[in-house]
Parts: C-alpha cells; sequence; structure tokens
C-alpha cells in the first residue's frame, strides 16, 4: 500500500494524522527507509566521514552495498528506542547501539555511474551547495575550511552514546576505506559531541542556549507526547510526510522505497564575540542585573533556560523549554522583536504553506569546552547543521533567505548580508511590551561564519543494497 505523503485530515486541513509507525502497512516503508529522518537517533557523540570515490565505480558500488548492510533503517532505529526504554524502565543495563547513516551527493552518483536522469531531480541538489553561494549569501567556497572546497561525493554518520566505542568504529571504517585501494578516499572527519545538558536535561549550544526544541513531528506518539508537555493548541509541530520524504526513484521496493534531501553546513561561533555583543546590547537598552539577560533572549528569542521571551520578561517558566505558542499577540515585536531568531526562521503559523517548508533539523555541536562553560572560545567551536527536507530551495534555502532578510530586521544568529554596509534594520524594544514601543537600533550580527557544507541525498536502503 503506498505511503500517503500529504497526510492532511480531509476533514479539517489544518490537522495532519500522523505516522503511526506500528501499523503493518508501513513496515516494508520503515524497513527501507534511513533513521534519522522521521526522528533523531538521539546519540551524543558523531562521527561525519566525508569520502570521495575513486575511477573505479565497481569497486566503488560493491563497498557501498557492502556498508548497507549495517545502515539503521527507521524500522530498527524504533525498535532499539522502545528496546532501550523498556530496560532502562525496569532497571536492566543497556549495551548501547550505533547508528549509521549514508549519504550521497550528486556528484556521487555521477562517480558511481548513474546517468542525469537517475539521479534524485531537487535542482538544487543536482547543482551542490556551492552554486547556491549567491542566493544564500554565502561565504565564497575558496574561503571555507580544505575538505569542503574539494568535490564531496558521500557522508557516513556514525554515532554512539560512548566516545571511546565510536573511535574504535570510526578507526576500523577508516582501515575499511583505506583496503578499498583507492575505489573510496576518505576526504575528512568531522566530529560532534553534545555539550554538557542544562539543569532541566535540555541540549544547549555554544552561547548557551537550549536547542532542538521546536522540531517538526511526524510520528503519531511524539505528538501525544508533545501534547503532555504543554499542548499543541497554540503550536502544532505536526508536519506532513510531504515535507520530509520523496520516493527514491532508484528504490528497490515499488511505492515503499523514500528518501529525504539532507543539507550539511558546519557554523563555527564566536563566542565571546557573542556576549560581549550581548552585553553592550544590555547597555544600549539600559537592562541591568537581572534584567540584563534579557538582551540575549530578545536576540535568540528565547532565555538560556529555553523560555519563550514573547511569553515573559524572564526566565524560569515552569514548563521547560515550552513550546506550544506562537506570535499572534505580539505582532509589533514589543515582546519578542521581529528579528529575534527562533522567530525570523520560525513566524509559527498554522498554514499548510508555513507546514511545508518546516526542516527536520538533526544538528549536533563541535568543538571541546568547559564542563562549566564559563570559557569563552573564539573559534574552533560551533554547529554541525544537518536538516533534512523534500525540497532544498523551498525548505532550507528559504528559511536562509528569510534570515537573510533586512525586512523586518537581519536575523543576528544566522543573517547573512551580500554587503557589510547593508543597514541591517535591527531595532530592539526598550521595554518589555512597552506601550510607548519605544525602540534602540543596534547591529548584531557576524558571530556565526560558515565554514562549508554540501547538498546530499540519504537514499533508501534497497537502493544501497542494488549497488555492486
Amino acid at each position: 500500500m503506498p505511503l500517503k505523503l500529504n497526510n492532511i485530515d480531509p476533514h479539517d486541513p489544518t490537522k495532519v494524522i500522523p505516522l503511526d509507525p506500528d501499523a503493518s502497512e508501513h513496515a516494508a516503508m520503515m524497513n527501507d527507509l534511513q533513521g534519522n529522518i522521521l526522528k533523531g537517533h538521539g546519540r551524543h557523540h558523531t562521527a561525519h566521514i566525508f569520502i570521495k570515490f575513486g575511477k573505479d565505480p565497481t569497486q566503488a558500488r560493491k563497498w557501498v552495498k557492502k556498508f548497507s548492510e549495517s545502515v539503521t533503517s527507521a524500522f530498527n532505529q524504533r525498535k532499539v528506542a522502545l528496546a532501550r526504554r523498556k530496560a532502562l524502565d525496569s532497571g536492566e543495563n543497556w549495551e548501547e547501539t550505533t547508528f549509521r547513516g549514508f549519504v550521497l551527493s550528486a556528484k556521487g552518483y555521477q562517480a558511481l555511474g548513474f546517468k542525469e536522469s537517475q539521479i534524485p531531480s531537487d535542482p538544487k541538489f543536482r547543482k551542490g551547495m556551492k552554486a547556491s553561494g549567491q542566493d544564500l549569501n554565502d561565504r565564497p567556497s575558496q574561503e571555507w575550511e580544505k575538505p569542503y572546497r574539494d568535490e564531496i561525493h558521500g557522508m557516513i554518520i556514525l554515532a554512539h552514546k560512548n566516545e571511546a566505542f565510536l573511535e574504535v568504529e570510526r578507526r576500523e571504517l577508516r582501515d575499511d576505506i583505506e583496503n578499498t585501494k583507492g575505489a573510496l578516499k576518505e576526504l575528512a572527519i568531522q566530529e560532534g559531541r553534545v555539550l554538557p545538558l542544562d539543569k532541566n536535561g535540555n541540549i544547549v549550544e555554544h552561547f548557551g542556549y537550549v536547542d532542538g526544541r521546536s522540531q517538526p513531528l511526524f510520528l503519531q506518539e511524539d505528538i501525544e507526547s508533545e501534547k503532555k508537555k504543554g499542548g499543541i493548541d497554540q503550536y502544532d509541530p505536526s508536519t506532513p510526510l510531504s515535507s520530509v520524504l520523496i520516493e527514491d526513484p532508484n528504490g528497490g521496493k515499488e511505492s515503499q522505497s523514500y528518501g529525504s534531501y539532507f543539507v550539511f553546513r558546519k557554523l563555527e561561533q564566536n563566542v565571546k564575540g557573542f556576549k560581549d555583543a550581548e552585553a553592550q546590547l544590555a547597555e544600549v537598552l539600559k537592562l541591568k542585573d537581572e534584567e540584563a539577560e534579557r538582551a540575549g533572549a530578545l536576540v535568540v528569542g528565547r532565555f538560556e533556560d529555553g523560555t519563550p521571551i514573547t511569553l515573559q520578561k524572564g526566565d524560569g517558566m515552569d514548563v521547560p523549554a515550552f513550546n506550544n505558542f506562537n506570535y499572534q499577540k505580539d505582532r509589533n515585536g514589543s515582546k519578542c522583536p521581529l528579528q529575534g531568531h527562533i522567530r525570523k526562521v520560525n513566524p509559527r503559523e498554522q498554514s499548510q504553506e508555513e507546514r511545508g517548508h518546516r526542516i527536520a533539523r538533526r544538528g549536533i555541536t563541535y568543538g571541546k569546552r568547559r564542563e562549566d562553560m564559563g570559557d569563552r572560545p573564539e573559534d574552533g567551536v560551533g554547529l554541525l547543521f544537518m536538516c533534512f527536507q523534500a525540497d532544498i530551495a523551498n525548505q532550507f534555502e528559504r528559511l536562509q533567505q528569510m534570515a537573510n532578510a533586512t525586512s523586518g530586521g537581519l536575523d543576528p544568529i544566522i543573517g547573512q548580508t551580500e554587503d557589510k554596509k547593508i543597514p541591517l534594520q535591527q531595532q530592539w524594544p526598550c521595554e518589555w511590551a512597552g506601550e510607548n514601543r519605544k525602540t534602540q537600533p543596534f547591529d548584531f550580527q557576524g558571530f556565526v561564519t560558515l565554514k562549508g557544507g554540501e547538498y546530499f541525498f540519504a537514499p533508501s536502503i534497497s537502493f544501497l543494497k542494488s549497488l555492486g
């Protein structure tokens, strides 16, 4: 039975009918779909191995086919997660497993001998990220880190709870690649690691803010869980499958083989510069003592603990990282400024069109920090931004362009301007929900730098197994 990607409730077009992963009719699809797409893999240590194929596509295809036997399916990811939960709830020991994923660039398909007509059809994917540089106001690719300036054919994702165990697997994989005698070449390895969790158990990013809270949700159980965390009546994260899945044109299971376009961007964060600018903004707005924390919340849209600034002027909300809110009562930006990061890239509208722009973010931080996060590095740390979507131009690129738009103010976190002299049009409210709506201009940007990236496709497992 074909999967219904446009799973909108026919009786209410504002509602999505979420996927029931336990339904028997979805078993074949879940077994053929790679994990990490419908739901994040949840491991705290990752290794991203960038590869390039040699001149012998036959040998390269054989290696990919062999590796495909260990790729984690959506079905197995869920099966392991349920077993882990059951073991931990009963007090039993649990031996964590490794997540493995594999994605290909358009150049990778070509290097494996595929004709253009056989390559997934997204125009942005086929041209690669470098070709979108001007559309995104990206740094010239000549200024990227060396591995990303090269032609990348694929990326292998390894993830595990234990860093030492992951290192062993990574070395074994490196040896395996070297034994191909040139059929594959390892270009680079980028490690990711989750930073120390905050007091509420939430993941944080290098600037110190809760991250990854607002995600599109596709599975029935995740929607039910979100209802218990604060509800979904003000903001419903349920999202159609059509925003994250497309049929794999080379899949081996008719009407059951799906994949997803995958964006990878290495974003370096200047923590010292960001924190210094936070303090300067607080000074401009005359925010002192405890109120000074509001300056950063205006920039991000949430306080460090995840409290949305559109709901209250201080942190410490009863529900950590509350997500059931919108901006209907703050249209002029007197609480959360229009350029606040989470508002700029997610206006929290509920139309089908808005849902279609959502991306399934799967990023992880990189770089080491002090345990107390008291250090303030200027480089060497950041975010490995990753996301899945069905349409790169209409989803990832559209959100980046929204962040870049100076109308309403440039996004102070990821916004990029083509010309440094362009006014950012950022206006910051002097008072929270102030009746006089008095604002102060202050340019806040430049603390996140693109170091490189690429567009990929996560193909079906049956496709990977068909190679060789």
